[in-house]
């Protein structure tokens, strides 16, 4: 194959050591694909080392791919873990290898033509030529094919069929073909991962395409859930899913999933995605009066009831954010623990059964019994109620995740002003001027939100 140019693009010492244990085909040669080489291209222009947190990397050979995958298993024989995964239709091969106690994946494919029967659907696939190949792929950036050279144990040269190296110069996502998103509309998904995490722009022929894709009625139709599950799956694995959740949003891609009856997008949830999506524009916009507001623990909050109210998943992602297991816990307990709110329910399944108000807790509150928030606020003590305790009255003690300045619309009260509050609340109480937990509510926004 002729073209392309000379590169000077690393691997990094974890994949070299693996890359060099690698053979090419019979007579061929193998080349780096895919995000993996994206992201290394990416690093050489920014004129930074490459990352070593990518645990996947993409190969795919010009020829003899079924020999060439025994071959590369039999190299890798002393690092594989577990049983090595043959799709014999797909052309392609799976292999997990462990390095200094991390596993790691190495996808094999041999080059391939890909046809659609109907849009939706799983393509048809045959051996192919690198101009099929490459064709097949998404944007220009995924289709960046670095080819290894084990002469020289380094990369020996870049092909760049659609310009993709200049995407990412240029800090923009573009389409292959128009029809990318109509054949395979799980590409939407991908577009919105891609673009928030790298902070890119899109083309205005990627944003003409997708709009007219989400206006297709029956564009989910051959898609099913599962798919649209396990893309979700991996939007909320992303450093910040939110970002590429706004992206679905604005594109109109949750309203064509909801409105093309995917029936695992109930109602119910869709109602629940709008009402995170305006938690999250509350926090934001607290953010920017107060930068302490800014962190990872908002996200997790909002991610937390973005996973279905599952604890478990919520306590897998913040460890996998890093998030301290004694602050995790305490998190975990206060979202689902349900004798941690009012009315012996969590939060998230306060949440869950009310129609809020754009996320905000009185607005929840408006749809119960706002004087019962507040009743139990006065009457139950501190360790009974540990939300109230840290959020409502000291929004800095915690990392805000639903601090009062936030959710309740008000300033925070600081431990400081805690005390004579309450006190004075009880006070009036006893002197009738506060006859209901209403009365006391009334005075409670008035004292909290200042002078006019």
């Amino acid at each position: 194959m002729n073209g392309g140019r000379p590169v000077n693009v690393v691997a990094g010492p974890r994949w070299q050591k693996i890359l060099e244990r690698i053979p090419p085909p019979e007579g061929g040669r193998f080349y780096a694909v895919g995000g993996w080489s994206r992201d290394r291209i990416l690093a050489s222009l920014e004129g930074r080392a490459p990352s070593e947190e990518e645990k996947e990397i993409d190969l795919v050979a010009d020829r003899g791919f079924f020999p060439w995958v025994e071959t590369v298993f039999r190299a890798l024989s002393g690092l594989i873990v577990g049983t090595p995964h043959v799709e014999r239709d797909f052309l392609t091969a799976r292999v997990d290898v462990l390095d200094e106690g991390e596993i790691l994946r190495i996808d094999l494919a041999g080059f391939r033509s890909e046809s659609y029967p109907r849009p939706g659907v799983l393509p048809r696939t045959r051996p192919g030529s690198f101009p099929e190949d490459s064709r097949r792929r998404d944007f220009p950036m995924n289709a960046l094919y670095l080819e290894w050279d084990p002469t020289r144990k380094g990369f020996r040269r870049l092909l760049d069929p659609f310009g993709g190296e200049r995407d990412l110069a240029l800090r923009m996502v573009s389409l292959i073909r128009p029809e990318a998103f109509s054949e395979d509309p799980t590409r939407i998904f991908r577009w919105a991962r891609l673009a928030s995490r790298l902070r890119l722009t899109s083309s205005y022929e990627l944003l003409l395409a997708l709009r007219t894709a989400v206006k297709d009625p029956s564009l989910w139709h051959e898609v099913g859930g599962a798919r649209v599950s396990g893309e979700m799956e991996r939007l909320q694995r992303e450093k910040d899913p939110l970002a590429a959740i706004s992206l679905l949003f604005s594109s109109n891609a949750f309203a064509s999933l909801t409105g093309g009856a995917l029936a695992r997008l109930s109602f119910q949830r869709k109602r629940r995605l709008g009402r995170w999506f305006s938690l999250r524009d509350s926090l934001e916009v607290g953010a920017k009066k107060d930068p302490y507001l800014v962190g990872a623990s908002r996200e997790m909050f909002y991610l937390a009831l973005l996973a279905g109210l599952r604890r478990r998943i919520f306590e897998q992602v913040a460890l996998a954010w890093g998030i301290g297991a004694r602050f995790r816990e305490g998190l975990a307990e206060t979202l689902f623990r349900p004798s941690s709110w009012p009315g012996g329910q969590s939060y998230a399944g306060l949440l869950k059964e009310s129609g809020g108000d754009g996320g905000h807790l009185w607005g929840l509150a408006d749809r119960m019994d706002r004087g019962k928030l507040l009743d139990s606020l006065l009457r139950c003590g501190e360790e009974e109620i540990p939300l109230w305790k840290d959020y409502l009255f000291d929004g800095r003690r915690l990392p805000p995740l639903v601090s009062g300045k936030v959710l309740l619309g008000y300033p925070a009260i600081s431990p400081e002003e805690r005390r004579p509050i309450l006190a004075e609340i009880r006070f009036r109480q006893r002197t009738g001027e506060l006859k209901t937990p209403e009365d006391a509510l009334h005075w409670l926004e008035k004292r909290v939100s200042g002078p006019e």
